[in-house]
């Protein structure tokens, strides 16, 4: 299952440089400048298929229409640029575009603007193409074109949730001429899209992006300090702030009152274990570890509040189905791990927690290896190694091992799935089974049943332990309304406008 960042000459400069960032931010958000501002990092592309940052995501959502999008209320996926996208058997998919659409530059959009695209993103192992590849099983012997309206998509295996897949930017399409010139660079300087919003220009310091239907402009500010977005934000000199320094969270309602939103992620981060461990293969052993993490004290301090403590392995942000609280033993209890610990047998000798270096895990799992000494009494050490992937594949792994997974569409199957290609050597039968069901069932909805009751049986095993998730906040200035965000979609750009 595939898953799977000195003298009064000086003096005088300094106050020069300081200044002159200020003076350009009041020139950005003059009182009388009409467009919305947001401020955000450089997206590091805007080609869509290629997208690999919350900057590129969120414009991607703006500038392009895919096949379907997802409803801010429910998460679900509904059709968009699609009239319907159907299926006998779940692996053998027919999708109808809906008529007249076009472009920003009028060119029409036709199945092969879809097809040559998915082509493309394969053809150039851009980001996108892992979807196409791993997620869905397909490259371009499985797509055929039938009309200009109407193209087949055959996957390698039946899938309920590819509909819900086709509203990632990696799946949107491209104009005709862009496709034949393949001049990407070109293109992705000021791409040509076929969504509500278009780029009108774009420099190092911001992207302009005018409506297609007439409307105010929407300015995405090249800002990515928290503190200078946060700032700006509260004195008006910016509509909408995507970041939010660590230190201002707990004044966020004080400074905006009802004017702020956490917004939960698709991303999650567990602690694994390796099957073939034999004094880690005891479930109690693991669920001690599991209640001897006080996540919550993590994600407030080293983590700086970016991050919410997991209570499911499925990702919050995944709306279709969603509980909480499923992770009853994701609950910080001191004196219930040292007494499942006890009725385990104990644990001794050192407990290597192993993560990849240079990837910015070294202070949790700093925190996460006091906690379990302090607690628990364990010689928990921080093990960082160059390449995790090749030490899990390698069997050199002997303790817990840091696992990062992004759900790569909204259902619960999307966030459980991968833990099973994550090196674990989790292969239980009956939890397989439940899997396999929810990625082929019929509909969305019921996918979730049997999803569900293998998150159960996954927790009570606990091949993997869910430790926090990723969330986005967003403030906005008094002037601004319609802010609204989802974890696949990002801020919704085209939602936005301001105060009558």
């Amino acid at each position: 299952m595939k898953s799977s960042t000195r003298t009064a000459a000086l003096v005088t400069g300094a106050v020069v440089v300081l200044l002159a960032p200020i003076a350009a931010l009041k020139a950005w958000s003059d009182p009388a400048d009409p467009r919305i501002s947001v401020g955000a990092a450089a997206p590091a592309t805007l080609l869509p298929g290629d997208v690999r940052d919350d900057t590129g995501r969120m414009i991607a959502n703006a500038v392009w229409t895919g096949l379907v999008s997802y409803d801010p209320k429910t998460g679900a996926a509904v059709n968009a640029a699609a009239a319907s996208i159907t299926s006998p058997d779940r692996r053998v998919w027919t999708v109808r575009l809906r008529p007249g659409a076009t472009f920003h530059d009028g060119s029409p959009v036709t199945s092969r603007s879809f097809t040559g695209a998915w082509t493309t993103v394969l053809r150039e192992h851009w980001a996108g193409s892992r979807l196409l590849s791993d997620v869905a099983g397909l490259d371009a012997a499985h797509l055929k074109v039938t009309d200009d309206r109407t193209f087949v998509v055959t996957l390698d295996r039946p899938m309920g949730g590819f509909p819900a897949l086709l509203g990632d930017p990696a799946f949107f399409p491209l104009p005709d001429r862009v496709l034949a010139s393949r001049d990407w660079a070109s293109y992705g300087r000021t791409p040509v899209g076929n969504g509500p919003l278009r780029v009108r220009s774009r420099n190092a310091r911001e992207i302009v992006l005018t409506p297609r239907k007439g409307g105010r402009d929407v300015v995405v500010k090249t800002m990515p300090n928290a503190r200078t977005q946060y700032t700006a934000a509260e004195s008006g000199e910016l509509d909408v702030a995507t970041r939010v320094p660590t230190d201002r969270h707990e004044s966020m309602n004080a400074d905006f009152g009802d004017r702020h939103r956490a917004v939960p992620g698709r991303d999650m981060t567990y602690l694994a274990f390796p099957g073939r461990v034999e004094r880690l293969a005891s479930p109690t052993v693991r669920q001690a570890l599991s209640m001897a993490i006080d996540r919550s004290a993590v994600t407030e301090g080293p983590l700086g509040h970016q991050y919410s403590p997991a209570d499911a392995l499925v990702a919050p942000g995944i709306l279709p189905g969603h509980r909480e609280g499923q992770c009853r033993l994701c609950v910080h209890d001191g004196k219930a791990a040292v007494a499942a610990l006890a009725d385990a047998g104990g644990l001794t000798g050192p407990l290597n927690l192993w993560y990849e270096a240079g990837r910015g895990d070294d202070a949790w799992v700093k925190a996460v290896a006091d906690q379990l000494r302090r607690e628990l009494r364990l010689d928990a050490r921080p093990h960082p190694v160059p390449d995790l992937r090749k030490a899990v594949q390698d069997g050199t792994v002997d303790g817990p091992f840091a696992v990062h997974a992004t759900a790569a569409y909204p259902a619960p199957v999307a966030s459980l799935a991968p833990l099973l290609d994550a090196g674990t050597g989790f292969a239980d039968g009956y939890t397989t089974d439940l899997l396999d069901q929810a990625e082929r069932a019929a509909t969305p909805d019921e996918g979730v049943i049997p999803a569900r009751l293998a998150e159960s049986a996954m927790l009570r095993d606990m091949p993997a332990m869910p430790l926090w998730s990723r969330h986005d906040h967003f403030v906005w200035s008094e002037r601004v309304r319609g802010v609204s965000a989802g974890a696949f979609t990002g801020l919704r750009l085209a939602a936005l406008s301001l105060k009558d």
